[in-house]
C-alpha cells in the first residue's frame, strides 16, 4: 500500500517488474497493461524508460521481458552478501532458544568446514577456540568428516545418489565411536532419510555423548551451499527436547535462506 513518501511512477515500475517476474514468459504491451490495470500509454512509457536502463528487454516480436541488467544486479548482490553476517542474528536466537551451540558450515573438498559458531551460554560449552587434532565439532575453521556429522549428511543428501556414493568410496571412513556408520549401504539409507526429512541428525557418531541436528541453507539460486545446526548433550534423539530442537533448526535454516534471497 503506497504511503505519503511513495513515488507512484516508481511503484508502477516495480509493479511491472514483479508482473514480468512471475509471468514466466514475455508479455505483450496489451497483456501488461491489462494485468497491471494501467492505461496502455502509461505502461508503454514505463516500459520504454526501463528498457533504456536494460532492466526490461523487448524481443523482435515486440513482447517484453526482464533485462540482463537485473541479472548483473543479482550477481552483485550475491557477491556482496556476507553469509556469517546474515546468519548471525538467527544463530544467536537459536542458541538462546535451544541452549545448544550453533554452527554454520560449508562443504569443501569432501569435508565439512565450520564457518561460524555461537556458543551455548548456560550449558556445557561444546565449542573450543583451539581445534583438537581431528577437529572440534563446531570450532571455527575446523575440518570435519562428511559421513558422520549431521552437517555432512545434509550436503550428501543434496547430491545425486551416484555422486554421493562416489565421494564416500574415496573416503577413509574411520570408526570414531561405536555408533559411527562406516558401511556404505547403511550410510546411504541414512542419507536417504535425510533427503526425505529435510534435515539430518548425528547420534554420537563423531563424539560420544554429543548429538547434533543440521538443515540446509539455500541461496537465491536454490542451491544448498551451507548448513546451520545445533550440537549439544541432548538426552536422546527420541526426547521431546530433541524434537523441538529439530523444528527450531529447520525454521532457522528457512529464515537464513530467506535472508539470502531464497524463495520457494
Amino acid at each position: 500500500m503506497p504511503n505519503g513518501n511513495t513515488i507512484l511512477s516508481v511503484a508502477k515500475a516495480m509493479q511491472l517488474l514483479q508482473l514480468l517476474s512471475v509471468s514466466g514468459r514475455p508479455l505483450s504491451l496489451k497483456e501488461i497493461a491489462e494485468q497491471a490495470e494501467l492505461p496502455k500509454s502509461t505502461a508503454f512509457g514505463l516500459l520504454t524508460t526501463m528498457r533504456e536502463y536494460d532492466v526490461i528487454s523487448q524481443g523482435t516480436d515486440g513482447k517484453y521481458g526482464l533485462g540482463l541488467r537485473l541479472f548483473e544486479y543479482g550477481c552483485q548482490i550475491g557477491r556482496s552478501w556476507d553469509i556469517s553476517a546474515a546468519a548471525k542474528p538467527y544463530m544467536e536466537h537459536l542458541a538462546a532458544d535451544t541452549g545448544a551451540s550453533v554452527m554454520l558450515s560449508i562443504c569443501e573438498g569432501g569435508s565439512v568446514i565450520t564457518l561460524d559458531q555461537v556458543q551455548a551460554r548456560d550449558k556445557l560449552r561444546i565449542v573450543s577456540d583451539v581445534a583438537a587434532p581431528r577437529g572440534v565439532a563446531g570450532a571455527v575453521g575446523a575440518r570435519l568428516p562428511i559421513y558422520c556429522t549431521s552437517q555432512g549428511k545434509v550436503f550428501l543428501a543434496q547430491m545425486a545418489r551416484a555422486d554421493a556414493e562416489k565421494l564416500l568410496r574415496r573416503q577413509k571412513m574411520t570408526q570414531f565411536t561405536p555408533h559411527t556408520i562406516t558401511e556404505l549401504p547403511e550410510l546411504m539409507q541414512e542419507i536417504e532419510r535425510c533427503r526425505e526429512n529435510g534435515y539430518a541428525i548425528e547420534n554420537g557418531e563423531y563424539k560420544i555423548g554429543l548429538r547434533s541436528i543440521s538443515a540446509p541453507v539455500r541461496t537465491v539460486d536454490g542451491e544448498a551451499r551451507y548448513t546451520v545446526g545445533v550440537i549439544g548433550m541432548f538426552r536422546s534423539t527420541h526426547s521431546e527436547e530433541f524434537a523441538q530442537a529439530v523444528e527450531k533448526v529447520r525454521a532457522t535454516a528457512g529464515m537464513i535462506s530467506a535472508a539470502l534471497g531464497y524463495r520457494k
